[in-house]
């Protein structure tokens, strides 16, 4: 947003520019009133701010700002004469003066780039519409070249943690809307405590600092954040790198010594690399679980997605991000979900054999933009599961070679009672296994268990009926033939 901002005289507010209005310097009726110089014209000068394009993303364009001349005594830019009736693009910083005397100003122009989070159409457009008044961007993606993050509620997610990395305040689209009516009014802008949207994550509470915090934008000093997925390292390395730590890719191509994964400082990001995840190749797989079985080995663990907004949120590293730590998690669970203090598994350390995908993706409603929210809620849950497959670990391994037994014994006609029963407890047990090791497994796997159960009753049932159907036919037969020899 451009300003006219004075410099001398008497003190007095910047005057903001609103694009596309044409804004007339004078000493009466004016859009810009001088009224104790008398070198002021009536229609002294006509101030202008205009995009030159419409795509608003190219946060380096800036609205162009022209000054024509109307005046009887000249307007000076950076002491130089103007021609009358001839107009001049204004820079950031230049000085303006209107008249001869002491009515000089500085133009100045005020970046606003508004990133956009889970905003529908309706107040898209909307926030678009008053961005571009104020000679602004809105981008959907989280750079460093951001002022703002506008959200309906606040939900922790990639944006939310960048901004709060960066000092940016995170505000309600009205507020926008409410700066264009103040600049039109000539009114001081609204206050942004007045706009902060409320806090949509039951899991950890209402009560989070959303301020400017310096030592947020330091919270991960001395920290690199080491990542095994590429997709992974797109989408969070920018946090930790606003939070003053350094991230890495590394890949089966670049392979590291295992001295490398233990040096102090260094955070290994938990894949959550699961079974089901056909794309991923079988090599992949096993780097992978390599790495986080030689973390569980020298007492380290993975640093789950998660934490990394914890950390921010709760402005620490001493229970986040710290692999040689217990995780906390210092999060309310809704209800039904059981409380902390019911979860005693919470507090267990995590068995790198068993990735803990911390992450769900949530659909930004912008054009072709994902943005990712932390579920706290969900870390909990399978916190928790993680420690009920191992308990029953062993459990599922022994079931797993009942069932084996079962497709070699599956060819025969009978089936025994103890094997049926053995079917049933093993599909009793399977969505701890979901949780677990496998808890990826989706519902066609799910089904397909479910179905393998009862394709040990069917066989039997159609037997059985077409028995009953032979028996009947036979009845009947025997019926007629006898009533034929009567």
């Amino acid at each position: 947003m451009w300003k006219l901002l004075p410099i001398a005289g008497p003190a007095r507010e910047p005057y903001r520019l609103l694009t596309g209005v044409e804004y007339v310097v004078g000493r009466k009726n004016s859009s810009i009133l001088i009224e104790d110089d008398k070198s002021i014209s009536r229609d002294h000068a006509v101030l202008t701010a205009n995009f030159s394009i419409t795509n608003l993303s190219q946060t380096d364009e800036i609205p162009i700002l022209t000054i024509k001349d109307n005046s009887k005594y000249g307007t000076f830019v950076n002491e130089e004469k103007m021609q009358t009736a001839t107009s001049l693009t204004l820079k950031t910083g230049n000085r303006v003066t209107f008249g001869v005397f002491e009515s000089k100003f500085r133009v100045e122009y005020e970046p606003l780039v508004a990133c956009s989070s889970c905003l529908d159409a309706s107040r898209k457009a909307s926030l678009n519409e008053a961005i571009l008044q104020l000679g602004g961007h809105t981008i959907n993606s989280w750079t460093e070249e951001c002022t703002h993050l506008v959200m309906v509620s606040v939900k922790v997610t990639i944006k939310t943690i960048c901004a709060l990395l960066c000092g940016c305040p995170i505000v309600k689209p009205e507020y926008f809307a409410e700066f264009v009516k103040a600049v039109q009014s000539k009114k001081e802008p609204p206050q942004i405590e007045n706009f902060i949207p409320p806090i949509d994550e039951p899991a950890i509470g209402s009560k989070i600092d959303l301020s400017r915090r310096e030592e947020r934008k330091q919270i991960f000093k001395g920290k690199t954040f080491v990542f095994l997925n590429a997709k992974q390292h797109k989408k969070l390395s920018s946090a930790v790198v606003f939070g003053g730590g350094s991230a890495r890719l590394i890949t089966e191509e670049n392979e590291e010594a295992d001295s490398f994964f233990s040096t102090p400082g260094t955070c290994v990001v938990d894949v959550g690399i699961t079974n089901s995840q056909t794309l991923v190749p079988d090599s992949q797989k096993k780097w992978v679980n390599s790495i986080m079985d030689m973390l569980q080995r020298q007492g380290l663990r993975p640093i789950p997605e998660a934490e990394i907004g914890l950390a921010v949120i709760f402005m620490t590293t001493e229970n986040y991000c710290d692999p040689q730590a217990q995780p906390s998690i210092e999060l309310k669970t809704a209800t039904p979900r059981p409380t902390l203090s019911q979860s005693s598994s919470v507090s267990d350390k995590l068995m790198p054999s068993i990735p803990v995908n911390t992450t769900t993706y949530v659909p930004d409603t912008e054009s072709k933009q994902v943005d990712t929210c932390m579920d706290f809620s969900e870390k909990l849950k399978e916190i928790q599961s993680s420690r009920i497959e191992q308990k029953f670990r062993m459990s599922s391994q022994e079931t797993s070679t009942t069932k084996e037994s079962a497709k070699i014994n599956s060819n025969n006609d009978n089936i025994s009672n103890t094997m049926i029963k053995t079917k049933i407890a093993d599909y009793q047990l399977s969505p701890t296994k979901f949780l677990g090791v496998n808890k990826s497994r989706d519902w066609a796997s799910h089904q397909q268990q479910t179905n393998s159960i009862k394709n040990y009753f069917q066989p039997a049932t159609k037997k059985s009926k077409r028995m009953e159907l032979g028996r009947n036919m036979v009845s009947r037969k025997n019926h007629y033939s006898q009533v034929k020899k009567n």
